[in-house]
């Protein structure tokens, strides 16, 4: 496996993407503090981080399977690697493996652009006020980001192997992260009858990055975080056997 670590490793730092990815995280979470006067909403999301990040990641992941078969570099792969499944896992690792870091970026961003776009909304005595600070929730919706990525990483992998077209699998992903939890919450809704099932909804997931400190997000959801945290790591499996099952298929 390690070896097939570096190797994915090798050819994910001699790509643009990564510098992409940053200077896009960058942008963005600006972008949020130019649009937004609430001051507490800003630091609670990390400047949109928690919103972002899982969108730069799908954008990312699904380019890089991409360009593998793009360049044809999929075929050499393909037939000298000894385990096949041990390569398109040390793919998802690298990527995500890329999101952590994606996700400490945000932090450190976070706190540099509090004293351009807060200022003295919030004093940094406020934000750091002890157990629930708005600080502290700041940095566990970063790290429930870190375990929704997992979700995100597999399942970027598994559209770019049913569509097959990156554009349109960077539109799903833009329509996931700004409509999947309104639609799975109406869905509910509509469908009361149907509660129970329909809560497991893949969209409904989304909810992870807000719903680990904010136990108001269980009314959305109609789960609980070890339901949630659950649901994801079920829904990374699935996505992942999907996945590679699609990919050891798919012609080259």
């Amino acid at each position: 496996m390690r070896n097939e670590l570096q190797l994915e490793w090798y050819k994910f730092s001699k790509q643009r993407l990564p510098f992409y990815g940053f200077a896009a995280l960058l942008l963005l979470m600006i972008y949020s503090g130019l649009t937004s006067r609430d001051g507490r909403a800003l630091m609670l999301s990390s400047f949109g981080a928690i919103q972002w990040i899982p969108i730069i990641l799908i954008a990312i992941g699904s380019s890089c399977l991409d360009m593998e078969y793009r360049y044809h570099t999929v075929i050499m792969l393909r037939y000298k690697s000894s385990n096949l499944f041990k390569s398109y896992l040390a793919k998802l690792v690298i990527v995500y493996l890329y999101g952590v870091v994606l996700v400490f970026l945000a932090l450190l961003l976070t706190l540099l652009l509090k004293g351009i776009f807060v200022g003295k909304q919030l004093s940094w005595l406020v934000l750091l006020g002890g157990r629930g600070s708005i600080l502290q929730i700041a940095v566990l919706n970063l790290l429930a980001t870190m375990i929704y990525l997992l979700f995100i990483v597999t399942m970027a992998f598994m559209l770019i192997l049913i569509v097959k077209i990156n554009a349109a699998v960077i539109g799903i992903s833009l329509a996931i992260g700004f409509f999947g939890a309104g639609f799975s919450e109406a869905l509910i809704k509509t469908f009361s009858s149907a509660a129970n099932l329909l809560r497991w909804n893949p969209l409904n997931m989304i909810l992870i990055t807000q719903q680990l400190t904010n136990s108001q997000y269980t009314q959305i959801s109609h789960l609980t975080n070890g339901e949630i945290v659950t649901g994801v790591v079920g829904y990374t499996l699935l996505f992942l056997l999907i996945g590679y099952q699609l990919f050891k298929e798919r012609s080259v």
